[in-house]
């Protein structure tokens, strides 16, 4: 009993999966018009058709058009998916490179060895289809570290494989059998192939699919943890993770307020648009001068917050001094703009489990102390101290004639 593959119900497999394949991308393109990715997915599919339904008839179209048009359809059909794995990294589409494997084919075809040859073509063929495999399994890796995807090393891997099933053909020729014989049978081998490629197809396509839904998830997950403008850290996720490692760090811990002075007048002078920019500026200027390990987020329209695990509270009050005097000279666009000072507030967990609610609140307490000593400068959370330093602003206030600004029951935040 011949336990084989039966070839022409499997090649008649492969046709509807290369179809319905097709018509699902040709349903997403029209339901995603602006996607760089799904026209090329088309393209790929309706090559990967046409070049079936020439191969397909190879019995009774003549050898060019089956052959020769209907395989090179075929590269161009991985050539295409290839590109839009590029378009997906986003990277620059360059059909020339797609058509690059059908012009080789098409050259080679007319030439009497290669026409002659049915192991060379298979051997060109493979070649050139598993080398497109291999640039797009490279494509999605390369991008790995950049944005780690859980389904990258599945997509790579399919990729691979597939380029693996297309190189086989040469050496199964070679040692078993050829793939056509003269008398037009096919070698049993060559069934298993084409099933192979067909598990491949599908598993590539989805694997793409799995990507991109991955990567919808990711964006959404940062959109709801990163602040919009700055792209750090957002307050809830400055108060889960600076939480996390208070809960866990033995060292203690340092937490700094910071406050950008005068902000509210850089909105009313300037026009928010400057406001975003002095926000960027700051932004960076700070966030190139934080260590791994460092917590900082925007947790509010110009304060800003940097957890410092294992930092005591003197060395994170020479810390705060040097990022005050960085933002002193950071440079900010216009240049009419005045120069963009910060107050900062300072506070010390000095044991595991802290609460961060109460750091927060101390250090808020030295912020406001440092904006009462006429901003740009930094003051640490000392509770003897500050209560003395309360009293003589309140006596202070008493005395003084009634100014609103001179009111302590007023934030002192413009």
């Amino acid at each position: 009993m011949d336990h084989t593959l039966h070839l022409p119900t499997v090649m008649i497999m492969h046709a509807l999966i290369t179809l319905v394949s097709t018509l699902v991308t040709i349903y997403m393109w029209l339901r995603i018009r602006d996607s760089r990715i799904m026209p090329l997915l088309v393209a790929a599919g309706v090559a990967a058709c046409a070049a079936m339904l020439l191969h397909s008839a190879r019995d009774s179209l003549p050898l060019f058009l089956s052959s020769g048009l209907g395989l090179g359809l075929g590269v161009l059909a991985v050539a295409f998916y290839w590109q839009a794995v590029v378009a997906f990294e986003g990277g620059t589409v360059s059909l020339r490179k797609a058509a690059l494997g059908t012009i080789i084919w098409s050259a080679l075809w007319v030439t009497p060895i290669f026409h002659e040859s049915m192991l060379l073509r298979t051997t060109v063929l493979g070649v050139l289809v598993a080398g497109y495999c291999f640039l797009t399994a490279r494509e999605m890796m390369r991008h790995a570290r950049q944005e780690p995807l859980p389904s990258r090393s599945l997509a790579a891997f399919s990729n691979i494989v597939r380029g693996v099933v297309w190189l086989a053909p040469t050496p199964l020729s070679i040692l078993v059998a050829p793939a056509y014989a003269p008398d037009g049978t096919t070698a049993p081998w060559f069934a298993y192939i084409v099933l192979a490629n067909s598990m491949m197809i599908v598993l590539s396509l989805v694997a793409l699919l799995m990507l991109a839904k991955e990567r919808d998830e990711l964006r959404y997950r940062l959109a709801s943890e990163r602040d919009p403008l700055t792209n750090l850290a957002n307050r809830r996720t400055f108060v889960a993770g600076a939480r996390a490692v208070l809960e866990t760090e033995d060292g203690g811990a340092s937490l700094l307020l910071l406050d950008i002075d005068h902000f509210k007048s850089v909105n009313d002078t300037h026009g928010h648009a400057a406001g975003d920019q002095v926000l960027l500026a700051f932004s960076r200027a700070i966030e190139q001068r934080m260590p791994k390990g460092w917590l900082f987020a925007r947790i509010g329209g110009e304060e800003f917050a940097c957890l410092m695990p294992r930092m005591n509270a003197q060395k994170a009050v020479a810390v705060a001094e040097n990022l005050r005097r960085a933002v002193a000279e950071m440079a900010v666009s216009p240049s009419l703009m005045p120069p963009v000072t910060v107050s900062i507030g300072v506070s010390e967990a000095t044991t595991r489990g802290a609460d961060l609610d109460t750091l927060l609140a101390s250090a808020d307490a030295a912020l406001y102390l440092a904006k009462a000593d006429g901003r740009n400068c930094v003051r640490l959370f000392e509770p003897a101290s500050m209560l003395d330093d309360a009293g003589e602003k309140l006596a202070h206030a008493i005395a003084a004639p009634p100014r609103p600004t001179a009111r302590l029951h007023r934030r002192l935040r413009a």
